[in-house]
């Protein structure tokens, strides 16, 4: 691969704007996410997260089941910040792999 910008992730990124509750250092935040994977999501939040912390992400799509993860800050953008799944079960990955909610 010649292209600096390639994307090597392993897990394709779905464009959805699901709301999401974000509970991390004692605090709640109810947003939306930027985009989501099978193992992590961003989410559209201005205050900052410091990477490393834990965060519990309560998802609730357009359609399908609720979704309930334990995650950890893994970075943190000027959009946001980027959340690694920690706790998932296999129907969770399935419902996201699947993108229930579509695309944006």
């Amino acid at each position: 691969m010649n292209d600096p910008m390639a994307d090597l992730r392993r897990h394709p990124r779905s464009k959805v704007a699901w709301p999401v509750i974000v509970e991390a250092g004692g605090r709640r935040f109810e947003r939306h996410t930027v985009n989501l994977s099978p193992i992590g999501a961003k989410v559209r939040l201005e205050e900052e997260l410091p990477v490393g912390s834990n965060a519990r992400l309560c998802f609730r799509p357009p359609q399908g089941q609720p979704l309930d993860v334990d995650a950890v800050v893994w970075r943190s953008d000027s959009d946001g910040p980027a959340f690694f799944f920690v706790s998932v079960d296999d129907a969770a990955l399935i419902q996201v792999e699947l993108g229930v909610g579509g695309p944006e």
